[in-house]
C-alpha cells in the first residue's frame, strides 16, 4: 500500500491546497488551492481547481473558480478563505466546490471577524465547466458562519454551517462561541434551490453523512459540555445535549430518530444495512484510549457493535464504501506541547496513520504506514518562502497554520465509493496522496 503523490499544488511557489476529492470510481483528483497573485489587494482571493487522472498521474483540467467582489466597508479586510470544501456526487457526474472568505473589523481596541459569505459552485466533473453557484448568503446574519461539512448525494447537497472559531482553526481547541448556534441546509443540485434547513441553537454540528439511496440524512452534534473546549477552563452555558446523533428525513428535514452515542461524535457515515457509523471527534488533545467506531441500528437506535484499533483511538475521520464492506477511520496519535509561537500549549501530531477494516466483520484489513515523514521529508522552506506572497493579515492569522512543522492539522480521509483507493490530503500543505487498495504487497495487516 505504496502512496502515490498527486503532483498538484504543494508549494507556496505555485499554490496552497485547501481541498481536494476522489472520484467515486478511484480514477480522478480534484485539488482546490489558493493562487499567488502579482498583487493582491482586499480580496477575493483567486482559488483554482485542478483535475488529475489518478492512474497516470496526468493533468487533464484545470479551472479558476469565480469569485464575485464581496462587499466590504474600509474599516474591513479579507483575512483568509475559508469553508472551502470539494465533493463528487454520488454518479460522478457533478463536482460541488464551496468557498467563502471572512473580514476582519477593527475597532481602537480589538480585533474581531465581523461577517463571512460562501458560495456552492456545481461543476461538470468531465471538463470542470460551471454550472451554477449557489449563494449561501451569510453576510446578514448576525451570527458568523462558515461551512464545516458538505456533503452530496445522488441529487442533493447537504452544507453544515457553524459560527466561525478561529482557535479551532488554529488547532488551540474551541471556544463557547463555537457552539452558539449552527445550521444544516439542503439543496437541489439541479436547480439550486434551498430545500430546508435545520437550526441547532445549542450545539455544533460535528458531520454528516447521506443514506446511499439519499433519503435520509445523519448528522453529529456536539456540544460545549461534552466537548471540554476551552484550555483556559472557561465555563460554557450551553447545556448536553440528549440525542446527538440524528436522522434526518431527506425530504423535509424532521428528525426520524435520535441516538445518544455517549461520546463526543463528530465523523458519521451510513452503512447499506441500515447502519450508521460514527466515531469520536478531538477537539484538542486529550488523554483518551481505545476509543472505538460505534455501529448503530437506523431502525431501534440500539449500539450493535463496535470496531477498534489495538491500542490507539479512532478518530475524527471516517469513510466507508458504497456497498458498506470497507470502512477507513482516523488513527492518529498527538500530544500536547507548549508553542513559543502562539505561547500556549497547542496539540501536535506525532503519528498521522488510518486503519482499513472489513466493515461488516470488524476485522482490521491494513493499516497505513505513518505519513509524517512522507508530507515532512527534513526539508523545509524559510519563513520568507513560506507564502511570501500573502497578505499582511492573511499571514498573521495564518502564522501557525502555515508552519505545520510546529502545528498541523490533521490530514483528511476520502474512501472512493467502490472502495478501491484512499485520497489523504492537508489543508495547507503538501501533495494529496493517493493509496491503492489492491496494492497490499507492502501493507501491514495486524
Amino acid at each position: 500500500m505504496n502512496p502515490r503523490a498527486i503532483p498538484a499544488y504543494g508549494w507556496p511557489s505555485s499554490g496552497l491546497p485547501l481541498a481536494a476529492a476522489l472520484a467515486p470510481d478511484g480514477r480522478r483528483v480534484a485539488v482546490l488551492a489558493i493562487l499567488p497573485p502579482a498583487s493582491l489587494g482586499a480580496g477575493p482571493y483567486p482559488l483554482a481547481l485542478q483535475l488529475w487522472d489518478a492512474d497516470e498521474l496526468k493533468l487533464l483540467a484545470t479551472r479558476e473558480i469565480s469569485i464575485p467582489p464581496r462587499k466590504s466597508s474600509s474599516a474591513d479586510r479579507d483575512i483568509a478563505p475559508l469553508g472551502c470544501f470539494v465533493r463528487y456526487a454520488q454518479n460522478g457526474t457533478y463536482l460541488v466546490v464551496s468557498e467563502g472568505g471572512a473580514r476582519e473589523r477593527s475597532d481602537s481596541e480589538n480585533s474581531f471577524v465581523s461577517e463571512s459569505d460562501a458560495r456552492v459552485h456545481i461543476l461538470a466533473a468531465a471538463d470542470l465547466r460551471e454550472i451554477r453557484s449557489i449563494d449561501l448568503e451569510l453576510s446578514p446574519d448576525p451570527t458568523v458562519y462558515e461551512p464545516v461539512d458538505i456533503q452530496v448525494s445522488g441529487d442533493r447537497i447537504a452544507v453544515a454551517l457553524s459560527p466561525i472559531d478561529l482557535m479551532m482553526s488554529l488547532g488551540a481547541g474551541a471556544t463557547c462561541k463555537a457552539f452558539q448556534g449552527s445550521e444544516a441546509r439542503v439543496y437541489d443540485l439541479g436547480s439550486g434551490r434551498m430545500l430546508w434547513k435545520a437550526p441547532f441553537e445549542t450545539a455544533r454540528i460535528g458531520g454528516m453523512g447521506w443514506a446511499s439511496d439519499g433519503s435520509r440524512l445523519a448528522l453529529t452534534l456536539q456540544s460545549a459540555q461534552e466537548a471540554d473546549t476551552s484550555t483556559q477552563g472557561a465555563f460554557c452555558p450551553e447545556p448536553r445535549i440528549g440525542n446527538n446523533l440524528l436522522i434526518l428525513d431527506a425530504a423535509s428535514g424532521g428528525a426520524l430518530r435520535g441516538i445518544s452515542t455517549g461520546d463526543i461524535a463528530g465523523p458519521v457515515a451510513v452503512g447499506s444495512l441500515n447502519e450508521v457509523f460514527t466515531a469520536p471527534f478531538h477537539f484538542f488533545y486529550g488523554n483518551t484510549s481505545g476509543e472505538k467506531v460505534k455501529v448503530w441500528s437506523l431502525q431501534t437506535g440500539a449500539l450493535e457493535r463496535t470496531i477498534a484499533y489495538p491500542g490507539r483511538d479512532v478518530h475524527d475521520f471516517l469513510a466507508l464504501s458504497r456497498d458498506g464492506s470497507v470502512l477507513v477511520g482516523y488513527i492518529g496519535k498527538e500530544k500536547s506541547g507548549y508553542s513559543w509561537h502562539a505561547m500556549a500549549d497547542q496539540a501536535q501530531n506525532v503519528d498521522e496513520r488510518f486503519a482499513i477494516w472489513d466493515a461488516r466483520a470488524g476485522k482490521l484489513l491494513h493499516t497505513s504506514p505513518n505519513l509524517v515523514p512522507l508530507t515532512h521529508p527534513g526539508k523545509h522552506a524559510t519563513p520568507k518562502e513560506e507564502g511570501n506572497w500573502l497578505p499582511p493579515p492573511f499571514r498573521q492569522l495564518s502564522d501557525l497554520v502555515m508552519h505545520m512543522q510546529g502545528n498541523p492539522e490533521k490530514p483528511q480521509l476520502q474512501l472512493a465509493a467502490d472502495g478501491s483507493r484512499v485520497l489523504v490530503y492537508w489543508r495547507w500543505r503538501g501533495a494529496p496522496l493517493l493509496f491503492d487498495l489492491t496494492d497490499t504487497g507492502t501493507a501491514r495487516a495486524k
